[in-house]
């Protein structure tokens, strides 16, 4: 069971930056010496949910020789990166579709490169060009709106203290989800994650260091 946290001035908080997403699907197809690639690029925000779009793409394209993808969901130390190259050679299909991701600081989205195998072989170059094509196609025909991380946090704070936490909240766009009014005021409340180190600050002075918080 994770502990209620007492604020400490020492602690620090990484940097988080932020990120473009894509708004909606896109889809891109294009041929290389006979082999027919469809680059499909989806918004995504859990593995489960990127595991379901590769499912319905398989499903769509089963007669397709290989479904290489490459998925980014979230951001800094808690960011997930995943690639496949779908039996293609080792390091020519997902990876370079990652780096495509990586390079345009995309984030919450998978890229699918499916191929038909055109009976000639495009040699470990050609397939590492024709897959960073499948991400740079979908990528530069998408809709892609900048995202900033939200860090959530259970706070624990007495009633007198309420007035100034509120004041708090609202002067770094926070957004209170849940409030408990018992004892004490417990509150689920969202805060820019870039915010993260001067919000933990304020509300050390707002509560007088009788605040507690801990991470979601």
């Amino acid at each position: 069971m994770k502990r209620k946290r007492i604020l400490r001035k020492s602690e620090t908080m990484p940097v988080v930056k932020s990120y473009l997403t894509p708004e909606k699907a896109v889809r891109q197809r294009f041929n290389v010496k006979n082999s027919r690639f469809i680059a499909s690029l989806f918004p995504v925000e859990s593995e489960e949910e990127s595991s379901r779009y590769l499912d319905t793409v398989a499903a769509e394209f089963p007669d397709a020789t290989h479904h290489a993808y490459a998925f980014r969901i979230g951001a800094g130390s808690e960011i997930i990166e995943r690639a496949s190259d779908d039996r293609e050679p080792a390091g020519t299909a997902g990876p370079p579709m990652l780096q495509f991701l990586q390079g345009y600081n995309v984030s919450d989205a998978l890229i699918i490169g499916t191929r038909y195998f055109g009976g000639i072989k495009l040699g470990i170059g050609g397939l590492t060009r024709a897959y960073r094509e499948c991400a740079r196609i979908c990528l530069e025909n998408a809709v892609l709106r900048m995202r900033e991380p939200v860090q959530a946090y259970h706070l624990t704070i007495s009633y007198e203290d309420f007035g100034a936490v509120n004041r708090l909240l609202e002067s770094k766009s926070g957004i209170i989800h849940e409030a408990d009014y018992g004892r004490e005021i417990k509150l689920v409340a969202g805060i820019p994650a870039r915010l993260n180190r001067s919000f933990l600050n304020g509300l050390k002075t707002a509560t007088r260091g009788r605040g507690k918080w801990e991470k979601i």
